[in-house]
């Protein structure tokens, strides 16, 4: 039986006491039902108020994401393992450059990226040019997304300082 990996992160700590969590396991449970995936859980997996913007969740060695990418380099992970993500925008935030670097960077490495929502499973050995595209869209819109939060959000409390 495959296993699966499920990464939960969500930028604010004030999330925790949200939504997030709840709504990132249940499509987790969800998909590994019917996927009949086992669930590895002996490695923590979850980032609680990380920001993905910079690459941080998978560049610093205390963030779950860069522990796990880490076990991946060092051959820990079994090749043809799933990593379940809620979607893309939970593994990287980064400019568009350094997302794609980090997704291809997990498959080259055989291990399949799952996106939740919508679902969407990238396989390692899938050559195929539309999961790719549908990929490359994902990861710029969280870019955008957060790119355009930052400004907002700066221009604010510029404000607020005058």
């Amino acid at each position: 039986m495959p296993l699966a990996f499920s990464y939960l992160r969500f930028s604010h700590p004030d999330q925790k006491h949200g939504d997030s969590i709840r709504r990132q396991t249940a499509a987790r449970d969800a998909f590994i039902l019917k996927h009949g995936l086992m669930l590895d859980d002996s490695i923590s997996m979850t980032d609680e108020g990380v920001s993905a913007f910079h690459g941080d969740n998978s560049t610093d060695d205390r963030c779950a994401l860069a522990a796990f990418l880490g076990r991946v380099r060092a051959g820990q992970i079994p090749p043809d393992s799933y990593l379940l993500i809620e979607n893309l925008d939970r593994l990287s935030r980064d400019h568009i450059r350094a997302a794609l670097s980090l997704f291809f960077q997990i498959l080259e490495h055989r291990i399949n990226i799952v996106q939740l929502v919508p679902e969407q499973i990238f396989n390692h050995d899938n050559q195929e040019l539309m999961p790719i595209v549908m990929a490359l869209m994902e990861l710029s819109r969280g870019h955008s997304e957060s790119a355009m939060k930052s400004e907002r959000i700066g221009r604010a409390w510029s404000e607020k300082k005058r």
